[in-house]
């Protein structure tokens, strides 16, 4: 199996719960495992801490994933069902329309490469809202990849598939 990660769920383990200095066969594990990919969009995002970027540009910066003809079609096909689905209003809509933002490309990648999402966002439990609601906030990435029938995990999920033991 592939993973796709997010920059929330990398932000997040070393601001938060991972800190590489103290957790360091978590970044090794990450790291190690070529079946943990990234797309171009998320390294991008990775601006922060520096110790943080280095590490990801360490990491993966030969390997990134960029859109090809079939990923960008369905960030078409997921940018239109957004716009047309009537559950977020033209300000939630709106977050997702800035051509660098990583969320829907992520879910057009993993759709089309079968690979599973490893986010943070929605904490893996966000919810659809309904038709008619028209939310204020953008959408999250695990309530718009299960309409396209992508899996997503959270990072501990992740840790746990990699069989990692601290």
């Amino acid at each position: 199996m592939e993973y796709l990660i997010d920059s929330n769920s990398l932000i997040d383990a070393h601001q938060k719960w991972y800190r590489p200095n103290v957790f360091v066969s978590v970044w090794n594990c990450l790291a190690s495992h070529k079946n943990v990919k990234m797309t171009s969009f998320v390294y991008n995002e990775i601006r922060y801490p520096n110790d943080l970027a280095m590490w990801t540009k360490n990491t993966y910066q030969k390997e990134i994933v960029t859109p090809n003809k079939e990923i960008i079609k369905a960030y078409g096909e997921i940018m239109d069902w957004i716009t047309q689905s009537k559950r977020w209003s033209a300000a939630g809509i709106s977050e997702w329309q800035s051509p660098d933002k990583a969320d829907p490309w992520l879910i057009a990648t993993a759709k089309i490469n079968k690979q599973t999402i490893v986010t943070l966002d929605g904490n893996g439990r966000a919810t659809m809202p309904n038709v008619g609601s028209a939310s204020g906030k953008e959408p999250k990435i695990n309530a718009v990849a299960g309409q396209f029938n992508v899996p997503t995990i959270t990072i501990y999920e992740l840790l746990e598939q990699l069989n990692l033991s601290v």
